[in-house]
């Protein structure tokens, strides 16, 4: 089914608000770098003891801004672009994006000061991930493509979880979990569709066959895991089920040429942070395990900065060229920020217990995202280069 845009309505619109991949991409990055930069002065008492008065900071403030205002946000922007290539339905535009956005923002400033009473942020981020949901879902089952109907239950999903982080003091800690693994979960489905299809495409190879097994079986497991760790069943099983996860998405990878991907920094990027996500798994199997429990920290940040941060950082930034009706290729010092956000990952998995090893880990994000506002602002902002709408 497809809606007929009208022109010269699109065109009253401006840039900014005709695709949501468009202020979420740049929102979100933003956020993330003001956010970062917030938790670390916190952290090493690089800020005055009054601000912690005003500010509503700690380490679920942190953690919270990272998973729902970067991460979902992003998966927000992503998925809210890719239903009209997959229903042929336009996305949301103009008033009701705008308005989408407004939900987004009233929250992060509700979270961050102090004087604000909780629930107005809390009841602005339900009612933005919900207006999400039903956006998103009535375009997919408006022509029931059931195949993309996970967008629904993740949507529905990230608006509990935002909700049970703050309310749940006593559950925080695995509330962020199933946040994280969420995300993975979401970036599994996506990236397993995407990144050897871009690899296959830029490398001019044909696309292998997938495999069942590592397909729906990667899938089965993951569900899995995300029912065990809602369930606080034993970490024993989360632990077999991270090691499972990490073969299945190792041998996956390894079919998506990697050996050739050197000639394109859009490629190499996203494979380097698919890397660090099946990393994650690994790192993961051996802290639930017991045998390494000091490193459940560095098993969720390998996700959350090497694997999402990341992945985020290399989709963000070809989604916004292909999108606007540039060349795919990444610009000026991007090749920079990419690797930039991969020594941040190294650093926070295997230097960050020093205080030298977080500063390295935060300088390597804002490196990373600096780049990508100073050079995809105009992109993001400006009408498309080959006159089309969106």
């Amino acid at each position: 089914m497809m809606q007929i845009v009208d022109r010269s309505k699109e065109e009253a619109i401006a840039p900014i608000w005709r695709m949501p991949f468009r202020p979420f991409f740049w929102g979100a990055a933003a956020w993330s770098l003001l956010a970062l930069i917030l938790w670390q002065a916190q952290l090493s008492g690089w800020v005055a003891p009054a601000f912690s008065d005003w500010v509503r900071g700690g380490i679920t403030w942190h953690a919270h801004e990272m998973l729902f205002a970067f991460a979902a946000t992003v998966v927000v922007g992503f998925l809210g672009t890719a239903i009209q290539t997959w229903t042929g339905v336009p996305s949301p535009k103009g008033w009701p994006l705008i308005g989408l956005v407004g939900l987004w923002l009233a929250a992060r400033l509700g979270y961050l000061f102090a004087a604000v009473p909780l629930w107005l942020p809390l009841s602005a981020e339900a009612i933005f991930f919900l207006t999400a949901a039903l956006l998103f879902g009535r375009r997919i089952l408006l022509v029931k493509q059931w195949r993309n109907l996970f967008v629904l239950p993740a949507m529905l999903a990230f608006a509990a979880l935002a909700l049970c982080h703050w309310l749940l003091p006593a559950y925080q800690a695995r509330v962020a979990l199933l946040a994280l693994l969420l995300v993975v979960a979401i970036i599994l489905v996506v990236g397993g569709r995407v990144i050897p299809f871009f690899t296959a495409r830029r490398l001019q190879l044909p696309q292998r066959d997938k495999w069942a097994l590592l397909e729906i079986g990667g899938h089965v497991l993951m569900v899995v895991l995300l029912l065990a760790v809602a369930l606080n069943l034993p970490q024993t099983l989360w632990a077999w089920l991270a090691l499972a996860l990490g073969v299945l998405q190792l041998v996956r990878m390894l079919r998506w040429h990697p050996t050739r991907i050197w000639v394109e920094p859009l490629l190499w990027s996203l494979h380097i942070s698919y890397w660090l996500l099946v990393l994650g798994f690994f790192i993961a199997a051996l802290a639930w395990s017991g045998l390494a429990p000091a490193w459940h920290s560095a098993a969720l940040h390998a996700f959350a900065v090497g694997g999402i941060g990341g992945l985020i950082l290399a989709m963000i930034s070809r989604v916004s060229l292909g999108h606007t009706g540039r060349q795919l290729q990444a610009p000026g010092l991007m090749p920079l920020a990419f690797a930039a956000l991969a020594l941040s990952a190294l650093a926070r998995i295997f230097w960050a217990p020093a205080p030298a090893g977080f500063v390295a880990a935060v300088a390597g994000w804002v490196l990373g995202y600096g780049l990508f506002l100073v050079y995809y602002t105009p992109v993001l902002f400006r009408a498309r280069v080959d006159g089309q709408g969106g």
